[in-house]
């Protein structure tokens, strides 16, 4: 069976779907800065007036730029620029509040709750202590300029760090560590790897359960050696720009 294409009568190459006109034309704005990062988008309604074509050409293609991560969606809100993305370095002990803030962007936490509960099978195995054993379960979301742009649940062994939910939670636990009970973090383990975001975690960051996301899990240690949480945290896909560098290493 042979595929039949639309061809340009003065070309011989395929025709562009309609959706990338779209696509092209509005990448282009962003780039040039024309549309600004947070700026709102037109409708579907009125790109499909203005380009002479179909809605659902329009969706198209701005589906292609949030797959992109040049634009984002709220829910019931519309769509919008997407600002530059955070540069995140995985080698890094840098906290959430610091590196955000050393790159000129202004960053807050809401904490969502806090209790303290016995250690599961996964938090005690990743904690290095006991199931049953006392641990702090705190979900807080993170803020970027405003916009919410991560979900993070923290698991702390409450016997290192006693009485750390009277400290305020929608600061640095990083800075709460070092400040209360001298725990400076030297060492971070971490796995990462592209995802989807659950419904709880959709309606916490006004998005569509199932958007794309990017897992972390982190495993902090300090300056002894000891785990002291570990932080699992679900980001909206076009947030962050994860930079490494690496060196060859020498033969003896």
């Amino acid at each position: 069976m042979s595929i039949k294409m639309q061809l340009d009568p003065v070309s011989t190459l395929p025709r562009a779907p309609q959706y990338v006109h779209i696509r092209d034309s509005l990448a282009a704005r962003i780039e040039t800065g024309e549309l600004i990062a947070s700026a709102k988008l037109p409708s579907e309604r009125e790109l499909s007036e203005s380009f002479n074509t179909t809605r659902v050409a329009a969706r198209e293609a701005l589906l292609a730029l949030e797959t992109e991560g040049l634009i984002y969606r709220l829910d019931r809100r519309g769509w919008f620029v997407s600002p530059p993305r955070v540069v995140y370095n995985p080698r890094s002990t840098k906290s959430f509040m610091q590196y955000v803030t050393a790159q000129g962007r202004i960053p807050t936490t809401e904490l969502i709750s806090a209790e303290q509960i016995g250690a599961s099978e996964w938090a005690a195995k990743h904690l290095g202590i006991n199931v049953g054993d006392p641990v702090y379960s705190i979900w807080r979301r993170r803020f970027i300029d405003g916009r919410p742009v991560m979900v993070e649940h923290i698991r702390m062994n409450a016997e290192s760090f006693p009485d750390f939910l009277e400290i305020p939670l929608n600061n640095s636990i990083t800075e709460a560590m070092s400040k209360f009970y001298s725990v400076e973090l030297t060492r971070v383990k971490m796995n990462l790897y592209p995802s989807s975001l659950s419904a709880s975690q959709a309606r916490h960051l006004l998005v569509s359960p199932g958007t794309s996301g990017l897992y972390i899990c982190r495993s902090n240690h300090d300056q002894h050696g000891k785990i002291t949480d570990v932080d699992q945290e679900y980001w909206l896909h076009d947030v962050l720009e994860i930079s490494l560098e690496a060196h060859k290493e020498q033969s003896e």
